[in-house]
């Protein structure tokens, strides 16, 4: 009977590596899958055990030249190859490491940048880490914020700051906002409000720096130390002000990313009209034999999508300004009307599509993100995708023939056709049947075929509500067969490709036996 409990309780090598691999946070999956799977995973961890001591060596010997960009680069390589192979303690350790690093008084900016660097692939899966878990300190961020944009010795040429260093604070401080405390939102206010005067040319700094650092990520039940203490003060300033200046763009971006973060919270209800009205004013788009003058700041083509996303649900009229925005503009997306407001109009079409699809993914995918809790009555139902591809998909149909942005067209029917196939992959496909004896209009055929191939895995894939796409297999691969063209290099490429990306998709086999 011991045997027996002790047999039973015995655990293979295997079982036990499974049973570390459940306690550490995101290893690369693909590691498992290679040969000689436990000495690389052994090799990895007495890699991160050597690379732990010697960053804890730099600060017990208080020398951070040359050790600490050499084991920094060295975890960098780490993370590349093995992921977040270490435990949850692990992880919070070496965040603290870093943000104690940037604390340093007369820290170099080289360092500071390395710091930046490894913050934002420390925290780049925010999932990992809750806000329970991890605090930081906004104060600290907002020191080297001042250092880094407002250096007035690098005016001087008395410093010269380490190159992209920007790019890198901007890629820190996006993935750290979230872990700031409850009564950060009140700091940064009673911080910056008093130079907020929208005729000081200091505004735009100090918006910048509001857009950076006031947290969007706060949970329900701390909403009115989060954005409710602003927001309708910034929306007032962006609504009165039309003078094309560079702070109404990053405003915009931070209502987009409160939109997103905070879904059914925010009633937009009676701005919807102001919000697209300026959004149809910042395409600049001619009127008559009138060009309009391009806006000098435009609005982020992203930033009014997620927006425009973030505010559908919940039978709100939001949709139906879109589809009268849509109106307004659609003879402007006719491929004859041609100028540089058609890069942002199919930018449109494509970045709305994409953030409908990531809306779709993050509400419904089976472990939600802390940072991520819609309203529940605002979740979309199935009747809202529906009629958001029915608003949005005649533009993507126009765009596809767009001489200079088909490419982005084709990509946004690739988005569509994952929330509804029965709606884009059957007009598409008969498109291309009627253009393919089209001798007078080639670049029909060429635009189709590109289309087609971005949505050949919709095409093949059998779904319980659409599976009429597979019929279309076979006539599709015969009859694109005198696209291979010699004469005709681009139609023969495309072709080419679309037969390439369809037999990567389904499986071919020989049945001349059975003949």
């Amino acid at each position: 009977m011991n045997m027996n409990i002790v047999e039973e309780m015995q655990i293979t090598d295997i079982e036990a590596q499974q049973i570390d691999n459940i306690k550490l946070q995101k290893p690369t999956f693909y590691n498992q899958y290679l040969p000689f799977c436990e000495s690389i995973n052994q090799r990895g961890s007495a890699w991160f055990e050597e690379i732990r001591e010697n960053l804890s060596r730099i600060i017990q010997m208080g020398e951070l030249q040359p050790g600490f960009a050499i084991w920094s680069y060295e975890l960098q390589h780490f993370l590349s190859l093995y992921g977040f192979n270490f435990t949850k303690v692990e992880h919070l350790k070496l965040i603290d490491f870093y943000l104690s690093i940037l604390s340093i008084t007369d820290l170099s900016y080289s360092n500071a940048q390395i710091c930046f660097d490894r913050l934002y692939e420390l925290l780049r899966k925010t999932y990992l880490i809750t806000r329970d878990e991890l605090t930081i300190d906004w104060r600290t961020l907002y020191h080297w914020a001042k250092l880094v944009f407002d250096n007035h010795d690098q005016t001087a040429g008395l410093v010269i700051l380490p190159k992209d260093i920007k790019d890198s604070f901007f890629s820190c401080i996006f993935y750290c906002s979230p872990y700031f405390s409850a009564t950060a939102t009140q700091e940064i206010l009673d911080e910056f409000r008093p130079r907020l005067c929208p005729t000081d040319w200091t505004f735009s700094n100090n918006i910048r720096m509001l857009e950076l650092f006031l947290p969007v990520h706060l949970p329900p039940n701390l909403h009115n130390q989060g954005f409710k203490l602003w927001l309708s003060e910034f929306f007032d300033i962006w609504d009165s002000v039309y003078n094309d200046t560079e702070w109404e763009s990053r405003l915009t971006i931070l209502f987009s990313c409160v939109a997103w973060y905070n879904i059914g919270y925010v009633n937009w209800e009676p701005w919807m009209s102001q919000i697209f009205t300026r959004i149809l004013r910042g395409f600049s788009l001619p009127i008559g034999k009138l060009q309009m003058p391009a806006q000098k700041y435009s609005y982020l083509i992203y930033s009014i999508s997620k927006w425009i996303v973030a505010m559908m649900g919940n039978q709100s009229s939001c949709l139906q300004y879109l589809r009268d925005l849509f109106i307004a503009i659609k003879s402007f997306y006719h491929p004859s009307n041609t100028g540089d407001f058609q890069e942002n109009l199919v930018n449109f079409v494509l970045n709305l599509s994409y953030c409908f699809v990531e809306r779709i993914h993050l509400e419904r995918k089976s472990h939600r993100a802390w940072y991520f809790v819609p309203h529940d009555s605002h979740r979309l139902t199935e009747q809202d995708i529906t009629d958001f591809v029915n608003c949005v998909k005649e533009y993507a149909f126009i765009s596809i023939f767009n001489k200079d942005h088909a490419k982005n067209a084709a990509e946004a029917c690739q988005y569509l056709s994952m929330l509804r196939p029965e709606l884009i992959i059957t007009p598409i496909v008969e498109k291309l049947f009627v253009s393919i004896d089209n001798t007078s209009e080639p670049h029909r055929f060429t635009s189709i075929m590109s289309c087609i191939t971005y949505i050949t895995r919709q095409l093949v894939r059998q779904t319980s509500s659409y599976s009429q796409g597979q019929t279309y297999v076979l006539p599709l691969i015969m009859s694109v067969l005198p696209g291979i063209d010699l004469n005709d290099f681009k139609k023969t490429s495309v072709t080419l490709e679309f037969l390439n990306t369809i037999f990567m998709l389904i499986t071919c086999v020989d049945c001349s036996s059975a003949v």
